[in-house]
């Protein structure tokens, strides 16, 4: 559903993303890993427009992105994240908005959704991510976990074909991650695909049907988590992994990383 052919991304004299080639299935779980510094979140934000690229293009559907700046792109961006959700590390929740009022915002202002239908929507989204009870809680009366649910909910209410989530695991505690994990897999199983940045090897492998490795800005490895992650090819892979020393010898077989772009 989703193809990058040759994106290529340069920011102050650095090159974060070297010419990267990928494709994103229907019904695919991809879990994008690696070294920080490696590209991952970059590559991430550029599917669906929030990071503007040199070279390069982003087709979703019939839809496509290519070099530019936003308002030259801005009906193919548009029409992408009607198809694509993004959930930010961060979850960015409107603090003056309730669980509730977080989740039909998009949907009344975007689809121009009534309140009514928007509202009975937004509860039915917040049931399933277990939060029926939290829905007049503010971002501030909400843990770590929640806020993130919310941030979920809030992204399927556009009901999207594709779900970007960049360090989903960052802020969670072990027993909040097989809780994520499990909301995951069920949605998984509605059919919705998924890209997701993590560093968290756990939740590559029991959600991932798909891993690939990014370093230096280009991906290195891709296969199977079965594979990749217990029977990595790449020294760099291994490196990371842990499963080999990284000493001088091994780094300097493989370019060193590039830096990536500051969210905006």
């Amino acid at each position: 559903m989703i193809e990058v052919r040759g994106l290529t991304k340069r920011y102050e004299g650095r090159t974060i993303l070297d010419g990267i080639s990928a494709q994103f299935g229907r019904d695919e779980v991809v879990a994008l890993v690696g070294p920080s510094g490696g590209g991952k979140s970059t590559l991430l934000r550029c599917l669906n427009g929030l990071e503007t690229f040199d070279a390069g293009t982003v087709q979703v559907g019939e839809h496509h992105l290519s070099p530019g700046g936003a308002k030259a792109r801005g009906k193919e961006i548009w029409s992408i994240r009607q198809r694509v959700g993004f959930v930010f590390q961060q979850w960015h929740l409107f603090s003056h908005r309730t669980a509730l009022g977080n989740v039909i915002e998009a949907p009344m202002h975007v689809k121009r959704q009534s309140l009514r239908e928007a509202t009975e929507r937004g509860r039915e989204l917040l049931a399933k991510v277990g939060l029926s009870n939290r829905e007049e809680a503010y971002p501030s009366e909400l843990s770590g976990g929640e806020q993130q649910r919310v941030a979920i909910a809030r992204a399927l209410a556009m009901n999207p074909e594709v779900l970007l989530m960049d360090e989903p695991t960052s802020a969670l505690d072990p027993e909040r991650v097989g809780a994520l994990i499990t909301l995951l897999a069920r949605l998984r199983t509605e059919g919705l695909s998924m890209v997701v940045v993590t560093h968290e090897m756990r939740f590559a492998h029991a959600l991932a049907s798909r891993v690939l490795v990014l370093h230096g800005g280009r991906i290195i490895e891709e296969g199977p988590p079965g594979e990749v992650l217990a029977r990595p090819q790449h020294e760099r892979t291994r490196a990371f992994l842990g499963l080999t020393p990284s000493g001088v010898a091994t780094a300097s077989k493989s370019p060193p990383p590039a830096g990536e772009s500051p969210p905006g």
